[in-house]
C-alpha cells in the first residue's frame, strides 16, 4: 500500500509540470513575436548610419526589366516628375512600426532633396502583412481617399495615428479620418464598405510575393532593392548612383 502511494505524483510535482508547460508556451510565444517583428523589415538599429560609399549589409538584388515594368504599373499612388531619371517604389504596411519610422525619419528628406527637385518619382504600393489585422483595410481606405484627391494626406494621417487604430475596430476610425480631411463622407464610406479596392490591394500582395518583397518597408530604386527602415544616407547612395548612370 505504501509503495502504491509513493508511485503516484504528488501535488508539488503536478504544480511543477504545470509551470514548465506555461513557461514553454510563453517562450514559444515570444519567439513567434520576434520572428514576426523580423518579418516587418530589415531595419538598422536606431542611430546607426551608413558611411559614404557603403550600402547596408542586406545587399542589393535587381529586378528583371519585365518585373520592373510590372512594379511600375497601376500603383496605389505616385508623385513627382513623371519623367524623372530615378523612380522609387515603396511597398508599405500602414500598421508596420518600421514603415512609420521611415515616414517619420527619412521620407521627408527624400522628398525635399529629390522628389521636389524633379529628380525622383515616388510610387506607393501596398503590402499589408497577414498578422496586422487592420493593415489591409487601411490600404483600402487610403485608396478610397485617393478617389477624392487626398491619398497622400490620408496616408500621412494613418501613420500619424497608427497607435490609435492598430488594436481597435478600425473601420469607424477610418471613416472619421475621412471626415476630418474634408472628404465626401458618403462616397468614402461606400467605397470602404463595398471593399472597392480589396482586389487591388490583393493584387499588390501577389506582386510583392512575385518580386520577393516579403518585409516592410521594401523599396525598389530603378529596379534595385533596399529593404527596411534605412537611414537617408542609404537612399542617397543609391539615388546618386542611379542619377550618374
Amino acid at each position: 500500500m505504501s509503495e502504491e502511494k509513493k508511485s503516484k505524483p504528488g501535488v508539488l510535482q503536478l504544480v511543477m509540470v504545470g509551470l514548465l508547460v506555461v513557461a514553454a508556451f510563453a517562450i514559444g510565444s515570444m519567439w513567434t513575436e520576434l520572428r514576426m517583428l523580423k518579418g516587418q523589415g530589415g531595419v538598422m538599429p536606431q542611430g546607426d548610419q551608413v558611411a559614404p560609399g557603403e550600402l547596408p549589409e542586406e545587399g542589393i538584388t535587381e529586378l528583371s526589366e519585365d518585373q520592373w515594368q510590372e512594379v511600375l504599373s497601376n500603383p496605389a499612388f505616385s508623385m513627382g516628375e513623371p519623367e524623372a531619371a530615378v523612380v522609387i517604389v515603396e511597398f508599405t504596411d500602414y500598421q508596420c512600426p518600421f514603415c512609420k519610422r521611415h515616414i517619420d525619419e527619412t521620407a521627408g528628406q527624400i522628398y525635399e532633396n529629390y522628389v521636389r527637385e524633379g529628380k525622383v518619382k515616388y510610387i506607393y504600393r501596398d503590402l499589408p502583412l497577414p498578422f496586422h489585422a487592420n493593415a489591409h483595410l487601411a490600404s483600402q481606405a487610403a485608396r478610397c481617399a485617393g478617389d477624392q484627391g487626398k491619398y497622400l494626406e490620408y496616408h500621412d494621417k494613418l501613420f500619424e495615428t497608427q497607435a490609435s487604430w492598430s488594436e481597435e475596430e478600425a473601420a469607424g476610425l477610418f471613416k472619421t479620418y475621412a471626415g476630418g480631411l474634408g472628404l465626401d463622407q458618403g462616397q468614402f464610406d461606400s467605397c470602404l464598405d463595398e471593399e472597392k479596392y480589396k482586389q487591388a490591394v490583393d493584387d499588390d500582395l501577389a506582386l510583392a510575393a512575385k518580386v520577393e518583397a516579403t518585409g516592410t518597408p521594401s523599396f525598389f530604386i530603378n529596379g534595385k532593392s533596399l529593404v527596411g527602415a534605412q537611414p537617408f544616407a542609404a537612399f542617397e547612395i543609391m539615388i546618386e548612383e542611379a542619377l550618374g548612370e
